[in-house]
């Protein structure tokens, strides 16, 4: 029964789960001071040990639902495609940091698939007066891979761009926090790809240039310096990403590619000839309906004229945690396409 026990007790130890580095060390302490104790105390010790391990295990489960309600809070831009994915774990907590000019700026936390980038980015002030009247605070940023592509450059015009390729379509950033108590102020920003196209990112690096101040929509101040945050490597791409296929199609849509990923589903199609104007083709006119007869909006998309077909990609708030068999693609005023896995 011991030996039963203490290879339950290894396994649940040893498993990939998603616990907090500081209860997997509490679990492995606990483990160690059970495996010390006496033989002749076996009984008494399977007892302790079972109570022990439950209450390190719903501390470990407590602790990371707190981390992750943290983490929702931070990336809360009612994107349910995101929110699903960091409920689902689909996050890396980081803990690179970096000083200068009297700030120290920290990436606490990312996601990252081929359609979407989070970043969740502390910045602690040493000045106490500094957030004084100010009610947001903004960054300029580039996004530096492995091998030295640039994947975005959020800069203004008055600085030099240094990558030769824009994946990034399109950038929503709030403050979920400005602490004026404890001079901090939290940076959060999606990035988006409509093309599906962000690249795998490897030894990665957040390259914060300046720090920007407003107050009513107009800048008022701006600290410069340099801020470089390393990527802890995080989830791969290709983790829990599907691919769908165009089934029965009679309409005049032809599907290009169609991915799940994580954070959202992008989907690739074209019709024949130049068939949208930019001004009167909207992004809602395009629908995805999943297995429930769920409609999911389209917020953007991007379009282009080759070889006389109109190519256009978009991304929709769907998850591929949500694991749906069958969708249906809806544009009313070219037709429908019916996709499988």
């Amino acid at each position: 029964m011991e030996d039963n026990f203490e290879k339950q007790l290894n396994k649940i130890i040893n498993e990939e789960k998603e616990i907090p580095s500081v209860v997997r060390i509490s679990l492995d302490s606990t483990y160690d001071r059970i495996r010390a104790m006496p033989k002749k105390k076996n009984r008494v010790v399977g007892k302790i040990a079972a109570a022990v391990c439950c209450v390190v295990i719903l501390g470990s489960m407590v602790t990371n639902e707190s981390v992750r309600a943290g983490i929702k809070t931070f990336f809360d831009f009612n994107d349910k495609g995101v929110e699903k994915a960091i409920n689902e774990g689909w996050i890396s907590e980081n803990s690179s940091s970096a000083c200068d000019n009297g700030v120290e700026v920290t990436l606490d936390s990312y996601f990252a698939d081929c359609n979407k980038i989070g970043l969740s980015i502390m910045l602690k002030f040493n000045d106490s007066k500094i957030l004084k009247g100010i009610d947001k605070v903004s960054l300029d940023y580039r996004i530096k891979n492995g091998d030295g592509e640039y994947i975005e450059e959020f800069i203004p015009d008055t600085k030099p761009l240094k990558g030769k390729k824009q994946y990034i379509s399109n950038v929503n950033d709030r403050n979920s926090k400005i602490d004026l108590e404890n001079n901090e102020v939290q940076y959060d920003v999606i990035l988006e790809s409509e093309e599906g196209a962000i690249p795998k990112l490897e030894n990665a690096v957040v390259e914060v240039e300046s720090i920007k101040f407003f107050k009513n929509n107009k800048k008022v101040k701006d600290i410069d310096g340099i801020w470089n945050l390393k990527l802890n490597g995080g989830k791969s791409n290709d983790i829990n990403a599907v691919e769908y296929k165009a089934v029965n199609n009679t309409s005049k849509i032809e599907i290009i590619s169609a991915k799940s990923s994580p954070t959202s589903f992008n989907i690739t199609f074209s019709v024949d000839g130049e068939c949208i104007n930019e001004k009167e083709f909207m992004p809602k006119d395009i629908k995805l309906v999943d297995g429930n007869g769920k409609e999911y909006q389209s917020n953007g998309y991007s379009s282009e004229l080759k070889n006389n077909k109109t190519i256009i990609s978009t991304n929709f708030s769907l998850s591929s945690y949500e694991d749906f068999d069958k969708l249906k693609l809806v544009v009313p005023s070219m037709g429908e396409a019916e996709l499988e896995k």
